[in-house]
């Protein structure tokens, strides 16, 4: 059984830009200016992560209301225009070959599933998880190994955008598709099993039959 595991953030949806944006404006509350490269940082890594090293700078909220807050300034940019077009037709196309897809993604479940709603992409996948379910967040395998148990896919593909999602995929002994959208240099991507400019059927069916 095919299972297709993707990420989220800057994989499915243009949401990274507005991710960063959301933690300096959050951090601008508290007294504190970042710019915008800084939250170039924090794309792809765990909240808690994040959290833990503006908490020793800042006195914020604890990470539930830190996250709650973060939540309502992505939620008031979401809709479906942020869906890559590349990432829906692909979608599209495995459904209709009857793969089974996983949401992976290192934001907490809740506000993922916000995003897959308002992106109108939600009924795609058989299995969605956020960061916030494992103990271990992206970098480490545990997000996808606990994705792939679940499903008891044989023949796998993880679809990331960003470093901590390709070593997280490595990790799990999973091939590794990256996907270029023009964050991250190819040097960055280059630890995954095959770096594209554009998601197609035509390049899963490929590596599907190579595996």
């Amino acid at each position: 059984m095919v299972g297709i595991y993707w990420d989220c953030d800057g994989t499915l949806m243009d949401t990274e830009t507005s991710y960063g944006l959301a933690w300096k404006e959050h951090l601008s509350n508290f007294g504190l200016k970042i710019s915008e490269e800084e939250t170039r940082q924090w794309v792809g890594i765990d909240d808690r992560l994040v959290h833990s090293f503006y908490s020793k700078i800042i006195d914020l909220e604890n990470f539930d209301k830190t996250m709650a807050s973060l939540g309502k300034i992505i939620e008031s940019t979401l809709n479906e225009q942020l869906l890559f077009q590349d990432a829906k037709t692909l979608l599209e196309e495995s459904d209709k070959r009857g793969w089974t897809s996983a949401c992976v993604s290192a934001s907490p479940y809740e506000l993922l599933k916000n995003k897959l709603l308002k992106a109108n992409i939600y009924e795609y996948f058989s299995y969605v998880i956020g960061g916030d379910l494992v103990k271990r967040n992206k970098p480490y395998p545990d997000i996808y190994n606990k994705a792939i148990s679940e499903l008891q896919t044989t023949k796998n593909i993880v679809i990331e955008d960003s470093p901590p999602g390709i070593s997280s995929g490595k990790a799990s002994g999973t091939f590794v598709v990256a996907i270029d959208r023009g964050i991250f240099s190819k040097n960055e991507l280059d630890k995954a099993d095959l770096v594209i400019d554009k998601l197609s059927i035509d390049v899963l069916e490929k590596v599907l039959n190579s595996l």
